[in-house]
């Protein structure tokens, strides 16, 4: 917002270390890296050595590592007063930054609760390390949320919006925290935030 075109498009990618200045660390040429810097869908682009993050290989897959993990990241460490034990409900589990939300929060000590869509994602957010996945195709989320965490829910990650949105505002515990990452359904519609 407020550079007028035409600009460079992008602003995540990964690539391989050309050349390194003076003060860039480990970062040499021929190091793959994954970085952050307008301009990112350029061949060749200069990037400050702060913004660049070492990887183990050279993978288009850790782009996703750059705004899904990280959103899921910050979100839970500056918002989601994550602690052992502690209940968190991820909505969209098996998503971008959902699978990440889940894996950071169990990592926390958490019990991890995550809705997806589907029985393989339901086996995939077990394989991640998830407490309670809920297909809310198959099971009444609204009831098990009622039923199995009758004290509420101490931190909800939620990226759906709409009902969901509703859903998880009345499962809050007290002093719980509602961190909203996202709201696809007003993507979807113009139903946007409810009234």
């Amino acid at each position: 917002p407020g550079t007028p075109p035409p600009f460079d498009m992008g602003f995540e990618g990964v690539g391989e270390v050309v050349k390194a200045g003076a003060d860039c660390g480990d970062l040499s040429a021929g190091v793959p890296v994954a970085f952050m810097s307008d301009g990112a869908f350029s061949e060749y682009i200069i990037v400050p050595a702060p913004r660049a993050f070492r990887l183990p290989r050279l993978d288009a897959g850790y782009v996703a590592l750059l705004v899904s993990a990280l959103t899921a990241d910050i979100s839970l460490d500056q918002l989601g007063n994550l602690a052992p034990n502690k209940t968190v409900l991820i909505t969209a589990a098996a998503g971008g930054t959902g699978q990440f939300a889940v894996q950071l929060a169990k990592a926390a000590g958490c019990d991890v609760i995550g809705t997806c869509s589907s029985d393989e994602k339901v086996q995939f957010l077990r394989e991640l390390g998830c407490d309670r996945p809920i297909n809310y195709k198959k099971e009444d989320l609204k009831a098990v949320l009622r039923d199995e965490y009758p004290g509420g829910i101490d931190c909800i990650y939620e990226s759906i919006g709409g009902d969901m949105f509703e859903m998880c505002v009345k499962s809050l515990a007290h002093h719980g925290s509602l961190i909203l990452i996202g709201y696809i359904t007003g993507y979807e519609s113009n139903r946007g935030f409810p009234t």
